[in-house]
């Protein structure tokens, strides 16, 4: 089980080591926030990698809808809401990152992706 309250800088760079300047930069007052931290690293990433015509191939776009599965499969109710509503509601608001991220996500991440629908509409 991965707990809300355990999530920390090391969770982001053990998977994107190429991330670690950037999730240091985000945690320089020293508190980590995961809604802060993980939407300002990966929210403007994911949007950028989903605009590219090779999105679907994209390696580093791939990790992370894997690791949004992850979050979402294994990780308590607080992370579960982490993933729902700061990383994948930020991709509702283009249809195109809409569409070519429901070619990415994974089982447990499309539960939560319809959850969404209860309260926002579709680009």
């Amino acid at each position: 089980m991965i707990e809300y309250s355990e999530l920390d800088a090391q969770f982001i760079i053990n998977r994107f080591p190429e991330l670690k300047e950037q999730v240091k930069k985000e945690c320089g007052s020293g508190e980590f926030l995961p809604h802060v931290v993980f939407g300002n690293i990966f929210d403007p990433l994911t949007v950028s990698l989903l605009k590219q015509d090779d999105h679907a191939e994209n390696k580093t776009l791939r990790r992370i809808f894997d690791m949004y599965e992850e979050l979402s499969s294994e990780g308590d109710e607080e992370t579960q809401n982490l993933v729902q509503a700061t990383l994948l509601e930020y991709l509702w608001d283009e249809k195109t990152t809409y569409n070519k991220a429901l070619e990415l996500i994974g089982e447990r991440t499309k539960e939560l992706w319809n959850d969404i629908y209860n309260y926002l509409n579709a680009p």
